[in-house]
């Protein structure tokens, strides 16, 4: 969208990986004003994704959209550049015909925000859907109040209304008020629903009766109710659930869809046999679904059948489960990792089959495979994770010490364009894997952030040796690379020191311990060929064309005289011990 990646979730039809050569219907469904941005909230504020699962329809989720009515903005805002609608009517259609989605039979439904915008879609687009859910919508936008209404809740969000369609009842506002394009929707499905905004079933109880728990649900029933006014207008045939109570929630949006359902399913004419389905479960399959030592896995939704490339799966109504041909264990995918699991393309992919289903972290879950896991984070999303990761994650204490993964491994490019390496980014560090000898470093702190700046390992220094370690004198930390390294402390900084006479003549002085001339305080520099001078915190390393390095070590100030000293003690006061004389003092040795 607007020449940036845009994250669309499907959940596919039941038949989808069984009848590969059939092509299914689907429903875009659309959420609310604050969205997140790794995840369509109906995929886990709701039961929808599971309720589908044995029918022969495709979900459409598009991820994030928080605050954009899924419209085409007039001006960028808050660094969003929004163009919706161009993406879900004009450029999303031609990517979901490869996933073998029907032109002729849609659906869109959205709740609050999400709700406006899908009767917008579909009257603003009317030969693309043939049913509209609104629930809890806002379906009249430019009625005296209206536009400043909406102007604060997207202020809330962070956003300027008058970016979005102009100046308040302009001509682009008129045309995206769903009471004033009404007569477009004439022949479709067409369901509204709303509460009143006071308690109701999923609320807690109200000792004030009619006061309002919710404006934001009132604001619903009196815009949904200008709707259903114009539509009799226009005769245009609406089904209208409105509520006696109820607020502006997900328990009340939930059992919308489920209700809507069969109305979509006989406009599109589906057969029986797509609403339901009759399946048998044996061997592996059945073992799994009846142990009741782990998760619930539902009932069957298909037969067990071969996938593309040959492997066992049968689909339940919570999961779906692959069979592991060597061993003749049916293991079972649910959920985020699950999804991602198939995307990745199940055991085809790098992670083979797998080994341990999920289970739950301190924060959020993972399930194991062959190859590797797949960690699951709201923030972040599903992510896989590569088992030599994995081995270097543990090196460092897990999460404990690295955070958990927020994002797959990316292939890192050298000078030629060439693949030369991976690294995958944690919470609190970058995990690297070198082409060339296929080992895992990671660093974190200061000494990633300075290698970040250096080009990362397409830089300079080239890939890591080790990983960062702290505990050096006065609290600094370094790692290693192929062509130096990088020291860093909270009075100096982080500096970089390439192999070389600097660095040959900077160990020959003792580093950075007392007895040597401290930490870098400035860059060395990378070309070998030319005059080099690296100042530490004692000293100052020089390294002419000719190679040969001289060392200055900066003079030791002595202390100022004790004004006290040679006096006598106060009466009372015990002398100061004698020094220990030079000769008898411990001398550290020189670092190896």
């Amino acid at each position: 969208m607007d020449g940036e990646v845009q994250k669309v979730q499907l959940h596919l039809a039941r038949d989808w990986h069984s009848a590969p050569e059939k092509t299914f219907p689907s429903i875009l469904m659309l959420g609310g004003l604050w969205g997140s941005e790794t995840e369509n909230s109906w995929s886990y504020r709701t039961d929808i994704v599971s309720y589908f699962g044995d029918k022969n329809v495709t979900l459409v989720l598009p991820v994030g959209g928080s605050g954009s009515f899924y419209s085409d903005w007039e001006q960028p805002d808050n660094g969003q550049n929004y163009k919706w609608e161009t993406f879900l009517t004009k450029e999303l259609p031609l990517v979901l015909r490869h996933w073998r989605i029907q032109d002729e039979h849609r659906a869109v439904m959205g709740v609050s925000m999400g709700a406006t915008s899908a009767v917008n879609l579909a009257a603003r687009n009317p030969d693309m859907f043939d049913a509209v859910g609104s629930f809890s919508g806002y379906l009249d936008t430019t009625s005296l109040g209206l536009p400043q209404l909406f102007a604060a809740n997207l202020k809330s969000s962070g956003f300027d209304a008058t970016k979005m369609w102009g100046p308040y009842h302009s001509r682009n506002w008129r045309e995206h008020d769903p009471k004033l394009l009404v007569r477009n929707l004439k022949g479709k499905v067409v369901y509204v629903s709303a509460g009143t905004g006071t308690a109701g079933n999923h609320d807690k109880p109200n000792d004030k009766p009619g006061f309002l728990n919710n404006p934001r649900e009132f604001g619903s029933r009196v815009t949904s109710q200008n709707f259903v006014n114009a539509a009799k207008l226009a005769g245009v045939d609406v089904t209208v659930r409105f509520r006696p109570n109820g607020t502006h929630t997900w328990a009340y949006w939930e059992p919308e869809v489920k209700n809507m359902w069969p109305m979509i399913a006989e406009k599109w004419g589906l057969d029986e046999g797509d609403l339901s389905v009759n399946c048998t479960v044996t061997g592996a399959f059945k073992e799994r679904q009846d142990d009741e030592t782990a998760r619930d896995i539902g009932e069957c939704i298909t037969d067990a059948y071969k996938d593309e490339h040959g492997n066992q799966v049968q689909e339940f109504g919570g999961a779906t489960v692959y069979l592991n041909s060597t061993t003749n264990v049916a293991y079972a995918q649910w959920g985020a990792t699950g999804k991602k699991y198939e995307e990745m393309g199940g055991p085809e992919s790098w992670l083979g089959y797998p080994t341990f289903e999920e289970k739950k972290l301190s924060k959020g879950d993972y399930a194991r495979y062959e190859g590797g896991r797949i960690h699951y984070i709201s923030e972040y999303g599903a992510v896989a994770v590569k088992s030599d990761v994995l081995s270097a994650w543990a090196g460092r204490d897990y999460e404990r010490g690295m955070g958990y993964p927020t994002a797959d491994e990316a292939d890192v490019l050298g000078a030629d364009g060439g693949v030369i390496g991976q690294s995958q980014t944690f919470e609190q560090g970058t995990f690297y894997r070198n082409k060339a000898d296929g080992k895992v470093f990671s660093l974190k702190g200061d000494v990633l952030k300075k290698y970040d700046e250096l080009g990362g390992p397409a830089g300079t220094l080239g890939f890591p040796d080790r990983n960062d370690r702290d505990g050096l004198d006065d609290g600094g930390s370094y790692s290693r690379f192929e062509n130096g390294a990088i020291y860093s402390t909270s009075r100096t900084g982080a500096h970089v020191m390439y192999k070389g006479p600097v660095y040959d003549a900077w160990k020959k002085e003792g580093y950075e311990h007392p007895w040597g001339i401290g930490y870098p305080v400035e860059d060395d520099v990378a070309d070998p060929k030319a005059q080099r001078v690296v100042s530490f915190e004692r000293g100052t390393v020089h390294v002419p064309a000719d190679g040969s390095p001289t060392v200055t070590r900066t003079p030791v100030e002595e202390p100022a005289p004790d004004p006290d000293e040679g006096q006598d003690p106060a009466e009372g006061q015990a002398p100061e011990a004698p020094a220990v004389p030079a000769s008898e003092e411990q001398i550290p040795a020189p670092a190896q």
